[in-house]
């Protein structure tokens, strides 16, 4: 993960204590801060980007600093290194972090940052009722408590994989300046379901084994094998009787079972999927290939209208993403 992330959204460059205090509690939340040497002089450096219900926040400081924020319980951070070190107690839990170390931070408890000169820090910030209504709507039922992660530091790889990819794709997409296209409700609404997701299912939390027992159990069977078939021949053809015939159960019961426990037909999961691999593979390649034949390579016969297809989804045409 790059170190100038978000360049094109500064929002402070070379700060002072004051201007962090400041930056901090309009991005993120109210602070006190200190510096080891009570000096003023900080070089602090945020870019940021609001998205509403989520912003992510690339900082920065030339400077040892404190920061002790305000409790609320408005949001959760989500916090990962990207240079150097610091030092986070939330609560009861207190942790050194590296690079490409993640925490989760809950600001109900009390809460002091400890950062070194040099460190850089990308933050998330995700409301709190948003968070939970995602885990409603995923429980299908009322939350009788407040969701609580069960510690600080994130320690499994796949989980970090996952969230600093999450985190790389939309630093990646935001960091041009606003656009019309890029803050589209339906992009922006995509990409925050994107996040609720990958924080519920990335670190321990009260109703974790709940939230996953209800994934494994109450799928049915055909479902979960036509989505595992769909995974495995993702580059061949699959039709609607493909898929039955594989599952053994009708094209009415399959749509069925995709609408009530994925919310989308069996179209649309593998239209989402192939998008998915395709949009990977064109990161990976940067200008080795060309979008056809990544296309091609993915089952797709008609390159031209998949752009279409590609650019609602991501804000940008393939070549963009191929060629950035």
């Amino acid at each position: 993960m790059s170190n100038q992330l978000l360049a094109e959204h500064k929002m402070l460059q070379d700060g002072n204590i004051i201007d962090t205090v400041n930056i901090g509690k309009e991005l993120l939340w109210s602070n006190r801060c200190q510096t080891a040497d009570d000096s003023p002089s900080l070089y602090a450096q945020f870019n940021g980007i609001d998205l509403g219900p989520i912003a992510i926040v690339y900082l920065t400081f030339g400077s040892d600093i404190t920061i002790e924020p305000s409790e609320t319980d408005q949001f959760f951070i989500i916090q990962t290194t990207l240079e150097g070190t610091s030092t986070t107690t939330n609560g009861n839990f207190s942790v050194q972090t590296n690079r490409n170390d993640i925490l989760i931070i809950d600001p109900r408890l009390p809460t002091k940052i400890s950062f070194t000169s040099g460190c850089a820090h990308l933050v998330l910030k995700i409301e709190r009722k948003l968070l939970e209504s995602k885990l409603q709507t995923l429980l299908d039922q009322q939350l009788n408590e407040s969701i609580i992660f069960e510690q600080l530091l994130v320690d499994n790889d796949g989980s970090k994989k996952s969230w600093i990819d999450t985190m790389n794709f939309l630093c990646q997409f935001y960091e041009k300046p606003y656009s019309a296209g890029l803050t589209a409700k339906g992009i922006v609404d995509s990409h925050i379901d994107m996040v609720a997701n990958t924080i519920l299912n990335m670190q321990k939390h009260n109703y974790f084994d709940k939230l996953n027992d209800e994934k494994s159990a109450e799928t049915p069977r055909h479902v979960r094998r036509a989505c595992e078939y769909i995974e495995q021949h993702i580059r061949e053809k699959i039709t609607l009787n493909i898929l039955c015939d594989k599952v053994g159960v009708s094209q009415r019961t399959l749509q069925t079972g995709f609408k009530k426990y994925l919310r989308q037909s069996p179209v649309e999961f593998i239209r989402n999927r192939r998008l998915h691999y395709i949009h990977a593979a064109l990161n990976e390649s940067k200008g080795k290939t060309n979008v056809s034949r990544i296309m091609w390579e993915f089952g797709v016969n008609n390159p031209g209208l998949w752009a279409n297809i590609y650019k609602e989804r991501y804000g940008c045409y393939p070549s963009d993403t191929l060629n950035s």
